[in-house]
């Protein structure tokens, strides 16, 4: 319909969410892309603060952060979806999932809606801490979400790298942020990617939280097998993976998952330090009317921000019904508009 937005989020696979406005003349283009392949965690978010543009204004003052060590890798094969060391694969059978229908309502007249929060978060401890970052809720995701590849197509393919800014802008999206996971030395996209319904890779059965939507508007929330991701009766139209599935129906799940997640996909170290430690954290979820809902919170590794614990807590509090972990740490980057909207603490 004449005027409707449509607002692209990218995941990072070296994966981000971006968020771009289209008008409806345009062809149907999906709004969440796992889009960027960083040169490195720090060199490209010093790029990205390099850029003229300010940090936008938010619902509150936004808060500046101090440079902190960013996820250290760990050495991976080039073929790590067929090698990952100690990590469970499954090529065909049921495993844990929960799916939901897609918010669909014609009558709604923004494709999203974004905001900046400071909140407070009380801890196992009885402590309260301050948490603060965005929000962002999509209406109709089958129509205005997508994963895309870093730098555009062929991204993964070609091991493309790219900042959020830079190919949130070449999009002309109103807001993007990083999502999915990469290896920051090869470059190579990590787990499942699929993006308007085009397969990128499929992750050879690797058990990882996963997000997507079918074609028939079926939201899943999922860890997948290899014939999940390949069946062409109801085939996906976005897909991304994370790592430790945070919500499940509504109950924290960070121990069940933490369990069953292959820690090979992240490079900061064990999996329950990886769980633990206090860091920027994003996360890709959806509410009980089927929207799709990106939160990303800043940090600094090791020194603030929120455990996958805490993180899993405060996702409840917002609503969300299901959501998984997506790429953290200090290069964590929200943009609005062309704009750094936050604080990334790796920008020096």
């Amino acid at each position: 319909m004449a005027g409707y937005q449509k607002i692209l989020y990218i995941l990072t696979v070296s994966v981000f969410i971006a968020v771009f406005v289209i008008t409806t003349n345009n062809n149907f283009n999906v709004i969440l892309k796992p889009a960027i392949n960083r040169v490195s965690r720090r060199s490209a978010d010093r790029f990205l603060l390099s850029n003229k543009d300010a940090p936008v204004k938010g619902e509150g003052e936004m808060l500046g952060s101090s440079e902190n060590r960013s996820l250290l890798p760990f050495s991976q094969s080039e073929e790590w979806h067929r090698h990952v060391n100690g990590c469970r694969t499954v090529k065909i059978g049921d495993t844990a999932h929960e799916t939901f229908p897609a918010h669909k309502n014609s009558s709604v007249a923004s494709s999203s809606n974004t905001k900046y929060f400071v909140d407070k978060l009380l801890t196992s401890r009885g402590h309260a801490k301050d948490v603060y970052g965005h929000r962002t809720v999509i209406n109709n995701p089958l129509r205005s979400f997508s994963v895309v590849e870093p730098g555009g197509p062929n991204g993964c393919v070609e091991r493309k790298r790219s900042t959020v800014v830079k190919t949130s802008r070449a999009r002309g999206c109103h807001a993007a942020v990083n999502a999915g996971f990469f290896g920051s030395e090869s470059g190579a996209c990590m787990g499942n990617v699929v993006t308007d319904g085009k397969r990128i890779q499929d992750g050879g059965g690797i058990k990882n939280a996963n997000f997507g939507i079918r074609k028939d508007g079926t939201i899943v929330v999922r860890y997948l097998s290899e014939m999940d991701v390949l069946r062409e009766d109801n085939p996906f139209v976005q897909l991304v993976t994370g790592v430790i599935w945070l919500v499940r129906n509504g109950t924290v799940y960070v121990n069940e998952s933490k369990a069953q997640d292959c820690a090979g996909l992240q490079e900061y170290g064990p999996m329950d330090k990886f769980v633990n430690v206090l860091s920027a954290r994003v996360a890709v979820g959806h509410d009980d009317q089927g929207r799709v809902v990106l939160v990303q919170i800043d940090g600094n590794t090791e020194e603030r921000g929120l455990s996958l614990w805490e993180f899993a807590e405060f996702l409840l509090s917002l609503g969300v019904v299901n959501a998984i972990n997506l790429d953290g740490g200090g290069s964590v980057t929200f943009v609005l508009d062309g704009t750094v909207a936050n604080y990334p603490a790796d920008h020096w």
